[in-house]
């Protein structure tokens, strides 16, 4: 959505709806809810931003709450929002696998499904998965053009809708890049710690092998491992084991930080890893955005999952701790110039810029295509 706005385009972005259920949890879902009374919001990068009413709970088992649901944004939206906006046939980007009926609800010029997950293996109650599958198999049935993020999820989409294609995640390469700069500073609160400092960066969830990196950083004990990035998706045991990992003595967890400090960070570390777990989600994910971002660093990447067609440089995959601490040493070693020119080729082809690029051949096809057809007929 950056890109698109770098290119002299307008775009709303729709908030991820709360429901009433987590307002019951906590004063910080409250503080979010109250976003919906400030309107639009225009961010620093020029996106405009929207939260929407709450939604009621139980839309993932039953679909006529999940359709009453969008009903409630699809109103709210062309009663309050896209008329002061004066946006009109606005392009349609659905990135929720349910919301399939808002399409139409916008006198949209084209409807795009972005699958980035697999969403129904991820939610935690198994009950509601079926639902979650169908209300999805419809929207990519009806969406104009379907994106994925993956190989696996374009074959599973493309049963749904051939008009299905490939667009993996990517990287701002600009920003992160600047990890290479002599003029970037090292943050404050990785300056004390002693070196190799081996990184991960990003959201910190489930898919994390937490059994992995206690056993890794026992095997390393004179590196310190440092995890930048919210704790979020954890159930209570789950999230007790992963901070228990301070036990180790060289783990760290810094919090989350603003993504303008990200290339400082990516400065300090010596080696990032991607230690997931090799399970029925991660199966999915050959390249995620943090994988990017990396590599944009300069920085050697050692991941679990891979991606297995990459050389070395770029990547080196290893999944028992023993081989995942012997491809963390072989990485330290690769830090020379021609490595990270290396690098910094393969982050330019695989950034936002391209991705934005891709797409829009895409659109202007289908475009044509329907052109086409109009003169004939």
């Amino acid at each position: 959505m950056r890109e698109y706005v770098k290119r002299g385009h307008r775009v709303l972005f729709v908030e991820a709806a709360l429901t009433w259920v987590k307002l019951l949890k906590g004063t910080h879902f409250w503080k979010q809810a109250m976003l919906l009374f400030r309107g639009v919001r225009p961010t620093t990068d020029g996106v405009m931003v929207i939260m929407v009413p709450p939604f009621l709970p139980g839309g993932e088992w039953f679909e006529w709450i999940c359709r009453l649901n969008w009903w409630m944004v699809r109103v709210w939206l062309n009663l309050f929002i896209l008329p002061s906006l004066r946006m009109k046939s606005p392009r349609l980007f659905l990135f929720a696998p349910h919301a399939g009926s808002l399409l139409g609800g916008f006198g949209e010029s084209a409807s795009v499904y972005f699958c980035n997950d697999p969403f129904a293996e991820l939610f935690e109650f198994p009950s509601a998965r079926p639902n979650l599958q169908r209300m999805e198999n419809t929207l990519t049935r009806n969406a104009d053009v379907v994106f994925t993020v993956s190989e696996r999820l374009t074959e599973e989409r493309q049963r749904h809708n051939a008009n299905t294609h490939l667009i993996p995640l990517a990287a701002d390469v600009e920003l992160f890049s600047k990890a290479l700069d002599e003029t970037t500073p090292i943050p404050e609160d990785l300056r004390p710690l002693p070196r190799p400092i081996i990184g991960h960066m990003g959201v910190i969830n489930t898919r994390v092998d937490i059994e992995l990196v206690r056993q890794v950083a026992k095997l390393l004990p004179e590196a310190s491992f440092v995890f930048i990035g919210p704790i979020l998706e954890l159930g209570r045991q789950m999230h007790e084991d992963l901070l228990g990992l301070r036990t180790c003595g060289n783990v760290h967890f810094l919090g989350n930080k603003p993504e303008e400090s990200l290339p400082s960070y990516c400065k300090a570390v010596d080696v990032f890893i991607v230690p997931y777990l090799r399970d029925d989600v991660t199966k999915y994910i050959k390249a995620n955005s943090k994988f990017f971002q990396y590599v944009a660093s300069g920085r050697p990447v050692v991941s679990t999952i891979g991606p297995l067609d990459l050389e070395e440089e770029i990547v080196m995959t290893a999944v028992r701790p023993e081989k995942f601490v012997e491809a963390i040493r072989n990485a330290l070693t690769q830090r020379t110039p021609q490595a990270v020119a290396k690098r910094l080729a393969f982050a330019r082809k695989n950034s936002w810029a391209e991705r934005v690029d891709r797409i829009e051949q895409i659109l202007k096809s289908m475009h044509r295509g329907k052109s086409g057809i109009s003169k004939n007929n």
